[in-house]
C-alpha cells in the first residue's frame, strides 16, 4: 500500500519537489509558469502519481512553505530560553539560509503565511495575554490592531529584506525592527513576555 508514510512515498515525494526546486531555481522560472508535465518529465514518474500526492503545482509549493515551516518552528523553540531577540534572529537565519526559496516563493506568493502562523503559535498564551492588554487609550483590545499590524509589518520586512538580497545580518534586521517597533509598543510587551 502507498500511504504518505512509507519510503516510496517519501522518495517520490523528494523527487518531485527537486524536479520543481530545479524548474525554478536553475530553470529560472516562476512558480505560475511551471507545469505539471515538467516536473513529472524531471522527476522521471507519470502525471497521476504527481497528483496521488499533490492537486496543483501551487499546492506543491504551499506544502514545501509548509515544511519549511515547520523546520523554521524547531529552530525557533530551541532557542526560546535564549529570548526574544535570539528568537526573531533565528528566524531571519533560516530564512537567510532558504533565501532561494523564499525569494522566489514570496515574490509569486507576496506573503509566507505558514512561517508567520508558525512563528507565532508557541507564543499563543502570551500573544493573547498581550491582545487583551488595555493599552490605556480607551479601545478594547486595542493591542490585538497592533499584534496584526506587527506580524504583517515583519512579514513587509521580510519582502524588502529577500528583495535586498539579504544583505543585512539577521542582527542588523533585528534592530531595524526594533527601532521601528521600539518605545512603547506592542514589540516590547511581547519583548517582556
Amino acid at each position: 500500500m502507498n500511504t504518505k508514510n512509507n519510503k516510496r512515498s517519501q522518495n517520490t515525494d523528494e523527487a518531485i519537489i527537486r524536479a520543481a526546486f530545479e524548474a525554478m531555481l536553475l530553470g529560472g522560472k516562476q512558480i505560475s509558469r511551471i507545469t505539471v508535465r515538467e516536473i513529472c518529465e524531471k522527476a522521471g514518474i507519470n502525471r497521476s502519481t504527481f497528483y496521488a500526492h499533490y492537486s496543483d503545482v501551487f499546492d506543491l509549493f504551499e506544502k514545501v512553505e509548509q515544511q519549511m515551516a515547520e523546520m523554521c518552528k524547531e529552530r525557533l523553540l530551541g532557542r526560546a530560553h535564549m529570548g526574544f531577540q535570539a528568537m526573531m534572529e533565528s528566524v531571519f537565519e533560516f530564512i537567510m539560509e532558504y533565501k532561494d526559496f523564499y525569494q522566489i516563493y514570496f515574490s509569486e506568493i507576496n506573503q509566507v503565511t505558514h512561517l508567520m502562523q508558525l512563528m507565532t503559535a508557541p507564543f499563543h498564551d502570551a500573544i493573547d495575554e498581550i491582545s487583551s492588554k488595555d493599552m490605556g487609550h480607551g479601545v478594547e483590545n486595542e493591542s490585538a490592531y497592533h499584534f496584526y499590524f506587527f506580524t504583517a509589518g515583519i512579514s513587509a520586512v521580510i519582502a524588502c529584506w529577500l528583495g535586498r538580497n539579504c544583505k543585512e545580518s539577521p542582527h542588523e534586521l533585528f534592530d531595524i525592527i526594533q527601532r521601528e517597533y521600539g518605545g512603547g509598543s506592542l514589540f516590547l510587551a511581547w519583548r517582556e513576555e
